[in-house]
């Protein structure tokens, strides 16, 4: 992690501490080293941020080139944001994804592609399960949980952020329907974290 981002973390951590009481679960699960996916679900426009403050490690997000204006360019620089062109289709950005991720970087990606509203694994992309099985990165789940409102944080309520164990992707998934499988089991992974912790 470069000095200036770590820095810039550990700052916006303090403050979503004081603001929300923001805590992180499982954040030792995350390999401090190599290509990993870190896949999770997507409520809001800021989630990439949100992630950002709770994985430990510099996260490369994919975004499509026209949002790269020069008020906003630094900004997405800062948050490991690079521009694709999407004009082509998907295939633009796969090839700069498994880029990344030859050169063991974190890649950031949300399965259900689009912000959703309710929990539904039948949203999940493929994308997620064929950059795994090309690239041979694990995948690392994470769960953003809901941000309290200040009544909400007048009652005790956190600002809770879930990591999960390693999931690893075969290399020999072929064809259309068996990636979109895996996907969908990757975000049930995802969805079943606050659960899982509550077992605890």
């Amino acid at each position: 992690m470069p000095p200036g981002y770590g820095l810039l973390r550990r700052l916006v951590l303090f403050v979503a501490w004081i603001v929300w009481g923001f805590v992180i679960y499982g954040e030792e699960k995350v390999p401090r080293e190599g290509p990993l996916i870190v896949a999770a679900n997507h409520r809001r426009f800021f989630d990439p941020l949100f992630v950002c403050m709770a994985v430990p490690r510099r996260i490369q997000w994919m975004a499509k080139k026209e949002i790269f204006i020069p008020p906003l360019r630094p900004v997405f620089r800062i948050l490991g944001a690079f521009p694709v062109d999407r004009s082509g289709g998907g295939h633009s950005a796969l090839r700069v994804a498994l880029k990344h991720l030859a050169a063991g970087k974190a890649l950031g990606i949300f399965p259900e592609g689009t912000r959703q509203r309710r929990e539904n694994a039948r949203a999940a992309k493929s994308g997620v399960a064929l950059l795994a099985a090309r690239s041979g990165a694990r995948i690392i789940p994470v769960y953003v949980g809901p941000v309290p409102s200040l009544l909400g944080r007048l009652r005790g309520e956190r600002f809770r952020a879930y990591i999960g164990d390693a999931i690893t992707i075969p290399k020999d998934l072929k064809g259309r329907s068996e990636f979109q499988r895996a996907a969908r089991e990757v975000l049930q992974k995802i969805y079943d974290l606050p659960r899982e912790e509550v077992k605890r």
